[in-house]
């Protein structure tokens, strides 16, 4: 009996090394061990299966009681009952090879016709103002978004579009609430999302229109359904992906943290560099007060200068005078002198020469004084006081004194400075050269 139970195994492991049985699951059980055992059925044929439990727990899809799957595997001879069974490899519900060949057609057109080009898609908004979320108001994925976007940047505002996100009428609704998102014109950017699931709850992710539509969306879309494993036509056209709802947050909000520690490092710079201007403007100022004077000032020194002027004028001639009139009296003494020593006849001529004589010195004398009473008159009209007394104006424009009419344009504040002291004035109208107006 272990002979034939042996030879039988060889048999039936030559023939079948592998083979796919299709089948419904009846009598399931799970031992101790870990180890599957079940029976495939398919109408009145039967066939035992043992799963091993290493195999069972790394299985992608564990079937259920009455679950039509296919399995894949061995055959081989059970010695202790003399009967033939399936050694699993993998399982995976029945049609899914099917499913697996309409996926990669749908997903060939999708690709034909450009939607899954990267270079169409849209980069997400930094700072988005209002999010827009598609997803089910009853699951757990909405409130794992609402909790992230709270903590991480709770000024965005969040707008809400329930629809199914599991079912035949799945792929219509997720197409009508992003619908109502865009139709209301505030979100920035919508994110489609749900929470996670088997192969078949993504099913109405994997929908053709509903892709189509999701790439031609006119706002920026993430596809956020919660299946790292697998991926659905709507990630490969959607804007951006993200694993779950909560990664889907993070990637939409932008981190309130660092936007704050950004906004203090930004203040802080402003604030030294407005510290450091105002430093640099106030040397400059200090620099250029340095080199300018107020007009008051500057016809006071032109005041002072010219008194100086009419001092040193009027040293020059009290130092000077006295000199000549010594030189006049000596000259009047030796014309004495000579006088007495000329003979009695001839007197008569020196007194005419004597005569003569004081004639020139007297008018030597008044030239002299003339020239000092000019000298005088000069330096007293070069004063500027004089000038103001006699009805005159001294004007201070921006550049300093006023000597041409161009010099100034209408709106210019000037300094008026009088006799008497000295307002402030604005010019009303554009000056017009006098050599003009003549002209005309």
């Amino acid at each position: 009996m272990r002979q034939l139970t042996q030879e039988l195994t060889t048999l039936l492991s030559a023939r079948y090394p592998a083979l796919e049985v299709e089948g419904e699951v009846s009598n399931l059980t799970v031992a101790g061990s870990g180890h599957a055992y079940l029976t495939l059925r398919d109408g009145d044929a039967a066939l035992a299966a043992v799963c091993w439990a290493d195999t069972w727990r790394s299985l992608d899809h564990r079937p259920k009681r009455d679950e039509r799957v296919v399995c894949r595997g061995r055959l081989g001879v059970y010695g202790g009952k003399g009967a033939y069974q399936l050694y699993v490899h993998g399982i995976a519900p029945a049609g899914e090879g099917a499913w697996a060949a309409e996926l990669a057609r749908r997903k060939a057109r999708l690709e034909a016709d450009g939607l899954l080009e990267p270079r169409r898609k849209r980069p997400l908004p930094a700072h988005p103002r209002v999010v827009g979320v598609a997803t089910s108001l009853t699951g757990a994925a909405l409130q794992d978004f609402l909790e992230v976007s709270r903590e991480r940047h709770p000024a965005t505002r969040i707008l809400l579009a329930g629809c199914q996100v599991q079912g035949e009428r799945a792929p219509a609704s997720i197409v009508q609430a992003v619908e109502l998102l865009v139709d209301d014109g505030r979100c920035e950017v919508i994110v489609v999302t749900r929470g996670g699931g088997s192969k078949e709850d993504l099913r109405a992710f994997q929908d053709e229109g509903l892709a189509r539509y999701l790439a031609h969306c006119p706002v920026p879309v993430v596809s956020a359904v919660g299946h790292q494993i697998d991926t659905t036509l709507a990630d490969l056209v959607a804007d951006a992906v993200a694993p779950t709802p909560t990664a889907a947050a993070v990637l939409v909000l932008p981190d309130g943290g660092v936007l704050r520690q950004r906004v203090d490092e930004g203040a802080l710079a402003l604030e030294a560099a407005v510290a450091r201007r105002l430093r640099d403007g106030r040397r400059e100022l200090v620099r250029v007060q340095g080199r300018l004077r107020h007009p008051a000032e500057r016809l006071a020194q032109v005041r002072r200068r010219a008194d100086e002027l009419v001092a040193r004028a009027a040293a020059v001639i009290a130092r000077r005078l006295p000199a000549r009139r010594a030189e006049l009296r000596a000259l009047e003494g030796r014309a004495l002198a000579a006088w007495r020593r000329v003979p009695p006849g001839g007197r008569h001529e020196t007194e005419a020469l004597r005569r003569r004589l004081a004639l020139a010195v007297q008018q030597l004398l008044r030239d002299r004084r003339a020239a000092v009473a000019r000298s005088l008159a000069q330096v007293e009209a070069l004063s500027p006081q004089r000038v103001l007394e006699r009805g005159y104006a001294v004007v201070v424009g921006p550049d300093g004194a006023v000597s041409s009419a161009a010099a100034v344009r209408a709106g210019d504040r000037v300094s008026v400075r009088l006799r008497d002291g000295s307002f402030g004035a604005v010019v009303d109208a554009e000056a017009v050269d006098d050599r003009e107006r003549s002209d005309g």
